[in-house]
């Protein structure tokens, strides 16, 4: 009994000892931490990334659209006289505990411009990329406004940012009109201005303050947890559908990394789940103001070049959480993300599903943290990319794509397949690619339903919570609700585009119709058939429980043929040629 004891104390050493972690960590080469003291180093670096990646709208269109690279750009405390443009798959965040610590005070500071300068393209494909956890006191003279410009689509996401002038998320290049755009999300945003939507089509915006007010966006605006009067309106007569909720539900901020001013020491901070916090900016000066845990890197694996599943997983399992660097990793299996461990990417690190047919990632433990990640399926069949079967577990900023950079991926189940009770989802765009990457460079549009996914996402845990939820383009319902107590804030969807048929026999959203508790704020559904002269019946489908609420609905025609003849179930709402938009109030 002595010596097994003594076993069982030198295996838990040694397991201790493997597990300990260097800090500061190894970073890899396409992760860059700046210090005031190398801040002559931002600007060759951040070069070098915006040509590979992006570019001048008014010289490039949709540079590195499907780029394999990936980089991350951290910035410990301090104060920087840089302008940061933000292209495709890059990330720039700052490393305080507030985001008063890190400061950006160049003219444009950091910004992300429309992908193309032709109006009718804009910012339709500015996809993936983010910036969080910074003060910017940029000024730049933008042509509709002064400050800072982030001007994107989906999977862009702005999170704990001080602006200290206006904030445009759209942008006029030249011609006739604004750039197009069909964004978004933004949180924790601090606006000394004025919060400019212009031409964005639909946006998502929580736990934000502007002192010069909210502006609108221009079909669908989603306004949660905020500090301010909101606009709220529903109606083609109106202007748009706009619904504001007061009160936040369940949420947890993202998980972040903090260093010191000499980035000598790294820390990563797992903010609390809470229910219902107060609305407004969730930071003060001195950091966030609900509570966090705090680990150090010792226990924080920070992934390496040519690390597959084997050698992430066996990471997991000795407890650690994990830093995935930005890069492309081919998995052999899916990652087991444990009870309150954190998989947290950088630089939209992408995930391809591996040929086993298993998802990317099983968040399997209760309280486990996914975020910033891109899953992306592989030349097999799988069964989803995202697989949530633990409780309470949070998903942030994660995106998916069937398609894209190739064709002939799947088939896919779902992207997302959320089986745990309690699971929040803050900020997602799960994408069936209605184009991909043609060998002369060139865009090449999906048809036959290429690229084969059934469903964004499947619900069947209870009471989940999605903020910012986006699902487009797949053969059958592209969300489909099957657990009690759902809510949903911003729901944005289109229809595939290459269905042959006369009826789509699907919707947008699908609610179980033994569902009795559910609710969704400001819903969306478009329709472009563009290859044929398709209908669907419903935009959006329920059951007829009196506890199934929707607030404020849309159903849009975008162009092609047919359209969308009832905006939820039958209330009679259609879209088509000629009628643009309908809402359900």
């Amino acid at each position: 009994m002595h010596l097994k004891f003594l076993s069982l104390t030198l295996l838990t050493l040694l397991t201790s000892v493997s597990a300990s972690q260097p800090n500061p960590p190894s970073w890899p080469s396409s992760v860059k931490v700046f210090t005031t003291s190398t801040s002559s180093d931002i600007d060759s670096a951040i070069t070098e990334a915006y040509s590979n990646n992006g570019g001048s709208p008014l010289t490039s269109c949709n540079n590195g659209q499907f780029s394999s690279s990936r980089y991350a750009f951290l910035f410990a405390p301090g104060t920087y006289n840089s302008n940061v443009p933000v292209g495709f798959y890059t990330q720039v965040a700052g490393m305080g505990r507030s985001p008063y610590d890190v400061v950006f005070d160049g003219s444009k500071g950091v910004y992300a411009e429309e992908g193309c300068g032709d109006f009718q393209v804009g910012s339709l494909d500015t996809f993936w990329r983010s910036a969080e956890n910074f003060h910017t006191k940029s000024n730049e003279a933008w042509a509709v406004g002064t400050g800072m410009t982030w001007a994107v689509s989906q999977a862009a996401p702005l999170r704990n940012v001080v602006v200290d002038n206006d904030l445009l998320f759209f942008e006029y290049t030249y011609g006739d009109a604004a750039g197009y755009a069909s964004g978004g999300w933004g949180s924790g945003l601090n606006v000394g201005g004025e919060v400019v939507y212009g031409s964005q089509q639909q946006f998502m915006t929580r736990s934000s303050a502007s002192k010069g007010g909210f502006g609108t966006p221009v079909w669908n605006g989603v306004f949660v947890g905020n500090d301010g009067e909101m606009e709220e309106r529903c109606g083609t007569e109106e202007g748009g559908g706009h619904v504001s909720v007061k009160d936040i539900g369940r949420i947890a901020e993202k998980p972040f990394i903090v260093t010191d001013e000499n980035g000598e020491v790294f820390t990563l901070i797992i903010p609390d789940l809470q229910e219902s916090p107060a609305a407004g900016v969730p930071y003060d000066e001195k950091g966030l103001k609900g509570g966090v845990t705090e680990v150090d890197f010792e226990n924080v694996y920070v992934t390496q070049e040519g690390d597959g599943s084997k050698e992430i997983n066996e990471m997991l399992d000795q407890g650690l959480h994990i830093v995935v660097s930005p890069g492309i990793y081919n998995l052999e299996e899916s990652l087991l993300v444990g009870d309150s461990q954190v998989l947290l990417g950088l630089g939209l690190a992408t995930l391809i599903a591996p040929s086993s047919g298993d998802p990317c990632v099983i968040a399997k433990g209760k309280g486990s943290r996914v975020s910033d990640l891109l899953l992306e399926a592989g030349p097999y069949a799988t069964s989803s990319l995202l697989l949530v079967s633990g409780d309470d577990v949070v998903v942030t900023d994660v995106f998916a794509r069937v398609g894209g950079p190739t064709t002939g991926v799947g088939p896919v189940g779902s992207m997302f397949d959320i089986e745990g009770s309690g699971t929040v989802v803050d900020n997602t765009w799960l994408w069936r690619a209605d184009h991909v990457a043609g060998d002369d460079g060139e865009d090449v549009l999906v048809r036959n339903s290429d690229n084969e996914c059934k469903n964004g996402m499947v619900v069947r845990g209870e009471n989940v919570t999605a903020y910012g939820l986006a699902s487009e383009h797949t053969i059958e319902d592209n969300v489909v609700w099957e657990g009690e107590g759902g809510r949903v804030y911003f729901y944005q969807a289109e229809i595939m585009y290459d269905f042959l048929g006369d009826e789509w026999e699907h919707s947008c959203l699908r609610v179980g119709d033994d569902v009795e508790d559910f609710k969704g704020f400001g819903l969306g559904c478009y329709s472009y058939f563009r290859d044929a002269d398709g209908v669907a019946v419903s935009g959006v489908k329920t059951g007829g429980g009196e506890g199934v609420v929707v607030e404020k609905a849309v159903s849009v025609f975008l162009n092609g043929g047919g359209g969308i003849e009832n905006v939820v179930n039958d209330d009679g709402l259609s879209v088509k040629e000629g009628t643009q938009t309908a809402f359900h109030c």
